[in-house]
């Protein structure tokens, strides 16, 4: 939930645009606009289309997607070192075997909450933002009522009783779980739903903001008072339970009224359960396989500190890649439309994204994730000492998860649900195979490899269907995606010289940086990969004003190219 519109109200921007029609009134900005889109589900059910429709423009999809994903950032920017250091903080003051405790509850409520929002809850998005780009806002408000009652009637109770039965918690901490991350959710998701339908970013990304803020000094609150994993595990929930409540007051009237007026799940729209069922234990199973799942296997087959090690190299790494997946997140419901309005712009668009997110991954894996590695014993003590080698190895799988992840976005919006389920079953079964084998003898880098296995099995598959439906051939790709293959190698090279090389770590960790950094543009300009001059043009011109002036430069020295070559169809 992210975006930053200032002027997004309630409706539309443009409620008056047509697929033609531009709101800057410019002969020459769409072309040069709609190639940073992205796509979704071609043609919808028969009750989605019924009503006529001030259907939004490419132009309006494309405004509100890139200025979403650069709010969303912003506001990524300023959370994550706040997450960062207060982080740190419990790290250091709960020490090992507690923080693996702790991330052995937040990842069972991580779990529960993807169910609660899993397929059903892609289903509404998908559906209802091709309805709501298409101007079917009656369609979308039926379909949002349905979704509640849905998750009121149905999801609420059994996940419920999943908590009850596999948290093991203090009977106040389970009624808060209880109230505060799964009741309050499902009664008012359908809001966070909104945010994304209809793309309103822009209040998304400063309820995520103040929500981020609240829950660290909460936190912090916690830690130095209490002292327990089970009470910081409890006041985030009380937290983001509320703020999921705090989504019903940007979204449209109409909306808000639908959300707070749950039906029955009867009558869904023609199609839906087709892609929600699948969709949803795709979902399910792609979250295990991508997020820190070996916490599971590790709480029972490793030692309390190892999961601790392993939970924080994990956050770490999430911590490092926040805003490069920031960037890609507000793409979806974006995607979601263009292909509904416009669909010969989804091959230009997938590869504009893909470059983008590979330079930018790049330049992360090369200057970032191998100095953090090299301080984590100073900032978190031995006792994580074993988490820096880890760091780098989960943070170039994080990378490529994060260069790949506009791939699920572009299966969903196709309602490929078929092919979202064969890839994330096929890389489950090789995650939890690897994770029993190797975690009883290597602990933690037997977490790592089997979290590495499954993630890249699941992107490979995905990534193949999606290059031969769109007719991108792997070599194209491959091009595209030239930086963040350079970022990794550096990665690596870097992280065993700074072994080899004595000295302080804080001298370590810049030197590292600095050569990282002087490497990775050499490699661009050598390899005349990174953005091309229309993808730097597109985001500057979706910056907010104060970073303008300084944007032109840090892009320019990740731009190596003129204009993307042309390639047979």
């Amino acid at each position: 939930m992210a975006s930053d519109r200032p002027d997004e109200g309630g409706a539309d921007a443009y409620p008056d645009a047509r697929p033609d029609a531009r709101p800057d009134g410019g002969p020459e900005t769409a072309a040069a606009e709609v190639e940073a889109d992205l796509l979704l589900p071609n043609r919808q059910v028969d009750d989605l289309e019924a009503q006529p429709a001030g259907a939004m423009s490419r132009e309006g999809l494309q405004e509100r997607a890139v200025r979403g994903a650069v709010w969303t950032v912003i506001h990524t920017f300023i959370a994550i070192p706040v997450a960062f250091l207060v982080n740190l903080l419990m790290a250091r003051v709960l020490g090992a075997a507690d923080y693996g405790r702790l991330a052995f509850l937040t990842a069972l409520m991580e779990v529960v909450s993807r169910m609660l929002t899993a397929g059903f809850g892609s289903a509404v998005i998908q559906f209802g933002a091709k309805a709501h780009a298409a101007g079917r806002t009656a369609a979308v408000s039926r379909l949002l009522s349905q979704s509640q009652g849905f998750r009121l009637l149905v999801v609420m109770p059994v996940l419920s009783l999943v908590v009850l039965l596999f948290a093991d918690v203090p009977p106040t901490a389970m009624v808060i779980a209880i109230v505060f991350g799964l009741v309050v959710p499902a009664a008012f998701d359908g809001a966070v739903a909104c945010l994304t339908i209809e793309n309103k970013t822009a209040d998304g990304a400063k309820i995520a903001l103040v929500t981020s803020l609240a829950t660290q000094v909460a936190v912090v609150a916690v830690v130095l008072v209490v002292g327990t994993p089970d009470a910081v595990w409890t006041i985030r929930l009380i937290v983001t339970g509320v703020a999921v409540a705090l989504c019903l007051v940007p979204i449209s009237a109409a909306y808000r009224a639908a959300v707070l007026r749950p039906a029955l799940p009867r009558g869904m729209p023609i199609g839906f359960w087709r892609y929600a069922l699948p969709v949803g234990l795709a979902s399910v199973i792609g979250g295990l396989v991508m997020s820190r799942s070996e916490i599971f296997f590790m709480n029972w087959l490793a030692a309390p500190a190892a999961v601790g090690v392993f939970a924080l190299a994990f956050g770490l790494a999430g911590h490092v890649f926040a805003p490069a997946q920031a960037f890609v997140g507000p793409l979806v419901p974006a995607i979601s439309g263009l292909l509904e309005v416009d669909a010969q712009a989804v091959r230009p668009a997938f590869r504009r994204v893909l470059r983008a997110g590979a330079t930018v991954v790049g330049l992360v894996e090369a200057v970032a994730v191998v100095p953090l590695a090299v301080l984590v014993p100073v900032l978190y003590g031995p006792e994580f000492a074993e988490a820096g080698p880890v760091v780098v190895a989960l943070g170039v799988s994080a990378g490529f998860v994060t260069v790949a992840s506009p791939v699920a976005a572009f299966v969903s919006a196709r309602l490929s649900a078929g092919d979202l389920l064969r890839a994330t079953s096929v890389a489950l079964v090789v995650d939890v195979a690897l994770a029993l084998a190797l975690i009883p003898t290597l602990g933690v880098w037997g977490a790592v490899i089997a979290n590495v296995a499954g993630s890249m099995t699941s992107l490979l598959l995905m990534t193949r269907s999606e290059l031969r439906g769109l007719g991108i051939t792997v070599s194209l790709a491959l091009r595209d995606a030239i930086p963040c293959f350079v970022g990794a190698g550096l990665a690596g090279g870097l992280m065993v010289a700074a072994d080899a090389v004595p000295g302080n770590e804080w001298l370590r960790a810049v030197g590292v940086a600095a050569v990282g950094g002087l490497l990775y543009g050499a490699a661009l300009r050598v390899s005349r990969s990174g953005l091309t001059v229309p993808d730097a043009d597109a985001i500057i011109r979706a910056l907010p004003r104060p970073a303008r002036r300084l944007g032109p430069f840090v892009l320019g020295l990740l731009t190596a190219r003129a204009a993307d070559e042309p390639h047979p169809a």
